[in-house]
């Protein structure tokens, strides 16, 4: 072999060298790492609607004054009242950061919550009796709710204000039907409400609820007359209706949008 030849196989043993050590320093492209997918944050944020049922009691009160020839008097009678209330609510709800939440609920209920009283001879005397009653038909609240929520349970307080319509009648006979005396009056009242209760979420958008709520409709007037002889008051009178109502029901409601969180997949850096 040549001297030349020598040199030829040596520059081209180095080039080849050269070229492996190259080769070695370039990036190699690695396969991109599976995406991690985060699971939706549950949140109590939203709009939603539902309907409510249960059961509702305490007494209706009526309170009467007046005066006879200028002698003041006073008194109340009470009358147990129960039954039942069914109705719709709609409402929304927002949940900050640190589990507390905030929100607004109107509902209205169909009701049927009545007491009565029947006074017969054995008290009032001989030819003399006395039917009263009142029923609350309807119950309607505007309220705030505040509460806490952990995960998909919410407990809270709730408050504002209350209407309803009570329908009252009186019917008092004496002497037989020889003097008799009835009334019947619907009358609309408002008044406030305050409870509490808790909330489950069985999935993000069903959730279920049960809430005690205790309402003052405040009194109305049913009966007043100014009597009469002479041309001059002898007597007046004065009959009204207090309403004061206990309430537990349960709920179910159904939300609409749910926000969440954090949504996947969230690829990490390569």
């Amino acid at each position: 072999m040549s001297l030349r030849h020598l040199a030829l196989g040596s520059v081209a043993a180095l080039a080849m060298s050269a070229a492996g050590a190259m080769a070695a320093d370039l990036p190699v492209r690695s396969t991109a790492p599976a995406p991690i997918f985060v699971a939706p944050i549950f949140t109590w944020t939203g709009f939603y609607v539902g309907l409510n049922a249960g059961y509702a009691g305490n007494q209706f009160n009526y309170p009467f004054n007046g005066q006879i020839y200028g002698e003041p008097y006073s008194g109340s009678a009470n009358i147990n009242s129960s039954g039942f209330l069914g109705g719709a609510q709609v409402g929304y709800n927002w949940q900050f950061g640190n589990g507390f939440v905030m929100g607004v609920e109107a509902d209205y209920a169909w009701a049927n919550v009545e007491g009565r009283v029947g006074l017969g001879a054995g008290i009032l005397g001989s030819g003399a009796s006395i039917a009263a009653g009142s029923e609350l038909t309807s119950l309607g609240t505007v309220r705030a709710r505040l509460g806490y929520g952990w995960d998909r349970t919410l407990f809270y307080v709730t408050g504002g204000w209350a209407y309803g319509r009570v329908e009252s009648t009186i019917d008092a006979g004496f002497n037989g039907d020889s003097d008799r005396f009835g009334l019947a009056r619907d009358v609309n009242k408002s008044g406030w409400t305050l409870g509490a209760g808790v909330e489950y979420a069985i999935t993000n958008n069903l959730s279920i609820k049960t809430e005690y709520m205790y309402v003052d409709l405040g009194d109305k007037n049913l009966y007043s007359r100014d009597y009469t002889y002479g041309g001059s008051t002898v007597a007046t009178a004065r009959l009204d209706v207090e309403t004061k109502v206990h309430v537990v029901r349960a709920g179910l409601n159904y939300r609409f949008w749910t926000p969440v969180a954090a949504v996947g997949p969230v690829l990490a850096r390569y």
